[in-house]
């Protein structure tokens, strides 16, 4: 199962007609829309509606197979084009300055972007990221319940400098979600085929989180780090990541080198001491 939220009825329609979501229900606080493999919530406008509609459909969803998460919307920027599809590999909360870093380990080649969640439409576009107002309320939400290679944001432009959100029709969000269902298509097959496949290609779900809220990977650098992990998992399943001396790494290419260098540290044939140590953080 994999669990989309939008904001707006507009953005719903055309995902719901295009992958058959014909069981609605309306009778809770967000209407949902679904069939064998997807299911759709609209939570309105802004981060506060979206991370209440995400936890909603988390409860209503609770109990069922491992879900993967989507966040599907528009956002300005201040020179991509009208229409253009991007994945947020950085989600960054403006109120708060807290990021998040969604593992870009899918093999998609969709261009990816910053993305900055504001509280009010933006009109200025002072940063060089897409701006939103719902995937920092949507993200750490969903990773409560996935991995966090398995929750995504797919963001399409719908204002920039030359035509400023004030102009914008919200008519208009269908017409571009639309133009990118192919993308949208190829993504939730991507993440479907991950679901598939956990025990196989994917760390644990606090292992994972652990490296992603203390460090910063670049792309490249995530590909490394599930590599290591999985070999962790093979290698070491009894010894516990959450070392003091992995802590006291300062960038995520110390974080692989530590890991790299534990690793082939490790004898043959397995003991059972913990590493050396560990912190309860």
């Amino acid at each position: 199962m994999i669990n989309i939220v939008v904001a707006f009825p507009a953005e719903a329609r055309p995902l719901a007609e295009y992958f058959r979501l014909r069981d609605k229900d309306t009778t809770g606080p967000f209407p949902v829309y679904r069939n064998a493999a997807l299911c759709l919530t609209i939570s309105g406008l802004g981060k506060v509606q979206s991370a209440a509609a995400t936890a909603w459909l988390q409860g209503i969803t609770r109990g069922q197979a491992p879900a993967g998460w989507l966040n599907i919307g528009i956002a300005g920027h201040a020179i991509h084009n009208i229409g253009d599809g991007f994945i947020a590999h950085r989600i960054t909360d403006q109120a708060s300055s807290r990021s998040w870093y969604p593992p870009q380990v899918h093999g998609l080649k969709l261009p990816t972007d910053n993305l900055l969640t504001v509280d009010l439409p933006e009109t200025g576009y002072q940063n060089d990221a897409l701006y939103d107002m719902e995937a920092a309320g949507f993200y750490p939400i969903a990773c409560r319940s996935a991995t966090a290679e398995l929750v995504q944001c797919f963001k399409i432009v719908s204002d920039n400098r030359l035509q400023p959100v004030t102009g914008v029709d919200t008519g208009r969000y269908s017409d571009l979600v639309i133009s990118r269902l192919g993308e949208i298509e190829s993504l939730l097959d991507e993440i479907e085929r991950m679901l598939q496949t956990p025990g196989v290609r994917y760390p644990g779900q606090e292992d994972l989180k652990l490296f992603t809220a203390n460090w910063h990977f670049s792309q490249t650098q995530q590909h490394q780090l599930m590599r290591l992990l999985r070999r962790w998992k093979a290698l070491a399943p009894d010894q516990s990541l959450r070392c003091r001396d992995l802590m006291k790494q300062n960038q995520a290419g110390d974080v692989l080198r530590w890991l790299e260098n534990h690793l082939h540290a490790l004898p043959v044939k397995l003991g059972q001491e913990p590493c050396p140590g560990i912190s309860s953080r």
